[in-house]
């Protein structure tokens, strides 16, 4: 997330420089809770001592189809594997002012990886942490998932979500930190409030939708044919979208300082939307 900061010291810097210019005006309520958003997810371990402890789990996912996860702080990675179970490793780290504290803390966490159906269920939100400023706590996931899950829904608080080699539909929510998606195929629905999306070598379907209210969007893809539209979105960050050649779409573009253009390649077929508030746009 170190490039999330950076971007908000840049956006505080064009608010002093510009000042009143209208065009280049940025909304100081919204520079300003971006940086509360940030300064609120970093977990301050100054002074604090730290305990660990590892969890692994396995499940026969043979017959499921999806992973639902529900995390406040810690990285997710999740890839795919030729195996009909599912392997969740969960790396436990609390903070707290002694060791004996941290270690009590990991001791009464609680968390669930559990069969719902037609589901994996991970649930490491514990509500006991919430009303505790003294402490924290994080939770590491990482994941590998047979190749028949292919639906994955996430909602985090605060980390990072890696994805890699899952085709699929996939819907994450995530409020600070950065989304990675490698040689993957789907249904995309990312939404960050403050961070960055990138999506690598990755093939579209349907409908796709990448949001961030602060942070660049930078997707590459290898293929859009059975894709119906795809549209990036961000308040303050730049965006690049990268198109196989022969693409066929109509673009419409939404460039800070710059009238709203229209780009067509073939007979249209996918619909593309790009628009950033503040920041620059990059399409080929």
């Amino acid at each position: 997330m170190k490039k999330t900061v950076c971007t908000l010291l840049i956006i505080i810097a064009i608010a002093s420089i510009t000042g009143c210019t209208s065009k280049l005006k940025v909304d100081e309520d919204a520079v300003k809770d971006v940086s509360d958003k940030i300064t609120e997810a970093i977990i301050n371990t100054v002074g604090k001592e730290a305990a660990e402890s590892q969890k692994s789990h396995t499940i026969n996912a043979a017959d499921l189809d999806t992973l639902n996860i529900k995390s406040t702080v810690g990285d997710i990675n999740i890839t795919s594997v030729e195996s009909e179970e599912a392997v969740i490793n969960i790396n436990i780290v609390a903070n707290s002012s002694s060791k004996e504290k941290s270690q009590q803390l990991i001791e009464n966490f609680t968390y669930t990886t559990e069969k719902q159906l037609n589901s994996i269920v991970i649930n490491t939100s514990n509500k006991s942490m919430e009303n505790n400023d003294d402490s924290s706590i994080k939770t590491e996931l990482d994941i590998s998932v047979p190749l028949n899950i292919d639906n994955i829904v996430i909602s985090l608080n605060v980390g990072d979500v890696n994805l890699k080699n899952i085709n699929g539909k996939f819907e994450i929510v995530d409020n600070v930190g950065d989304m990675t998606v490698e040689n993957c195929d789907g249904y995309y629905n990312l939404k960050s409030d403050v961070g960055e999306i990138v999506l690598i070598n990755s093939a579209a379907k349907g409908k796709s939708e990448f949001n961030t209210n602060t942070g660049d969007i930078n997707v590459v893809f290898t293929d859009i044919a059975n894709a119906d539209s795809i549209t990036a979105k961000t308040g303050v960050g730049d965006i690049k979208m990268s198109l196989p050649e022969n693409s066929s779409y109509e673009a419409v573009i939404n460039k800070f300082m710059e009238d709203e253009k229209t780009e067509k390649s073939g007979d249209g077929n996918t619909k593309i939307e790009l628009k950033t508030g503040v920041g620059s746009i990059d399409f080929k």
